[in-house]
């Protein structure tokens, strides 16, 4: 999200506000007579930190009505530990903090160290034992350059089998190892002889996975796998939507099963390039802003109701392809701005969902971050929740696919028979291809349960926004 700093406007106009907490909190410690037996003592440079991190959660804090009042920042030897007891926990599963404000800027634009497959960890049904499932391979990751593909199962790490209590300590040191591979055989997952030895980098995860164009029954349709809203990349969006507008695209399906969230403003191109042509031109709403009452007050006071800040419109793209129907691909991985651009959608074309229930999270979140202090500690509070037109949010339990099928791992991204997008397809053209699942029947893994998802442990968990700077995952 948005890095909102001091010279942010926003800032500036809550200042009178802080003033007048700070009065409140003097003038109520002033009043306690009551002797107070002296605390562990409390470096100088934690107590700036963690009065950083009060300052901004009581301003920003979509909570804030919820915050303890009695938990003194001159008093807290742990600013992490801090920042958790601020968070509200009974909604917010997502507000995170951070000593490293370098790397979290580099990670909302899908900068990390990286090994580039993603994946799907399983643990076999009554027992501890785990495997992976490669989900997809970054492009031009080492996992690319040696080979690994959608598909691939692994179970050990350096010679050593996965399991449900040591996945985390052999999966995510973010060194080198050597990934031992299997095979399913008679649905028993069986190590075979592969071992590949590979070495994490740090590089720019391209968003744009896979776009092309399927030109069945008369139709011209749009394939494009989307797996990061990512702003600095804006351009590429621009140029994959050219292509499909000069290949005369008439039918869309948009994949999101793999999309954590990302910027709100490249959402809104997304939206833009695919929305009815008018709905853009127009300028018509895509989604609004609900702030904790401080922070909208001080808007609407300072900007007035149609505020940037309160209401997010759909951009006039030149691109645009114009579409009455839209299919989007979907799984427990799709989050915040993947679910923003359905619900913002929603109210203004025939939007069908294919694949798993979504995450659920209907918040965003801002990069707090102090450049005038000597740390580089950053919070990332969850600041304000989303609502369509139709003031449609709280989707807390996900968006329900219409048509649940599950994900095809053994088929390739882009192959016409790969299970959901085969549904699409079907949809589109009325002829089967592939197993296509009926309305409401689901196939699950019934032998496995689901550990984690993501090949960096804390990617699909921790989802954000940007407006250009607001991220949401």
């Amino acid at each position: 999200m948005e890095n909102l700093n001091q010279k942010n406007r926003l800032v500036f106009y809550l200042s009178r506000l802080s003033v007048i907490s700070l009065f409140a909190v003097v003038f109520i410690t002033s009043c306690n007579e009551e002797e107070v037996t002296p605390g562990p003592f409390i470096p100088d440079d934690i107590k700036s930190i963690n009065n950083f991190i009060w300052e901004n959660m009581d301003n920003y804090y979509l909570w804030r009505e919820f915050l303890p009042s009695d938990l003194d920042p001159n008093k807290q030897p742990d600013p992490a530990k801090y920042f958790h007891e601020l968070v509200y926990s009974e909604e917010d599963r997502w507000s995170f903090i951070t000593d490293s404000y370098s790397d979290l800027v580099n990670k909302l634009q899908g900068i990390s160290k990286t090994y580039g497959h993603e994946y799907k960890l399983f643990r076999k049904s009554g027992a501890k034992e785990a495997y992976g499932i490669v989900e997809y391979v970054i492009k031009d990751s080492p996992a690319e350059n040696l080979g690994i593909r959608r598909g691939d199962i692994f179970n050990r790490i350096n010679g050593i089998e996965l399991d449900s209590l040591n996945y985390r300590e052999l999966l995510f040191s973010n060194e080198a190892y050597k990934i031992g591979f299997a095979d399913l055989i008679d649905e028993e997952v069986i190590s075979n002889d592969t071992e590949i030895y590979i070495t994490p980098i740090v590089m720019q995860e391209d968003p744009i996975l896979l776009d092309t164009v399927y030109f069945l029954e008369g139709r011209n349709i749009g394939y494009l796998v989307y797996n990061r809203f990512t702003s600095s990349l804006n351009s590429d969006l621009n140029n994959v939507f050219s292509r499909f507008k000069s290949n005369g695209v008439n039918e869309f399906v948009l994949d999101l099963r793999y999309n954590p969230g990302g910027s709100v403003g490249t959402a809104t191109l997304l939206a833009s390039l695919i929305a009815p042509a008018q709905i853009a031109s127009n300028e018509e709403v895509f989604v609004k802003y609900i702030w904790n009452d401080r922070i909208d007050k001080a808007f609407r006071e300072e900007e007035g109701d149609e505020s940037s800040n309160l209401i997010i419109r759909f951009v006039n793209a030149a691109q645009n392809i114009n579409m009455e129907r839209l299919y989007v691909i979907v799984s427990g991985s799709s989050a915040s701005a993947s679910e923003l651009i359905i619900n913002g959608l929603k109210p203004y074309m025939d939007v069908t969902l294919i694949g798993d229930t979504t995450h659920g999270k209907y918040t965003a979140s801002i990069t707090l971050h102090s450049e005038e202090k000597s740390f580089d500690w950053a919070i990332q509070p969850i600041v304000l929740k989303t609502a369509n037109i139709n003031n449609v949010s709280d989707y807390k339990d996900g968006l329900f696919p219409d048509y649940l099928v599950d994900d095809g791992y053994f088929s390739e991204l882009g192959d016409i028979e790969e299970k959901r997008l085969a549904q699409a397809i079907s949809l589109i053209t009325g002829i089967p291809i592939g197993p296509v699942a009926r309305r409401s029947d689901y196939e699950q893994l019934k032998r496995s349960v689901p550990i984690i998802s993501g090949g960096v442990e804390d990617r699909r968990n921790k989802m954000e926004m940007d407006a250009d700077n607001v991220h949401i995952y």
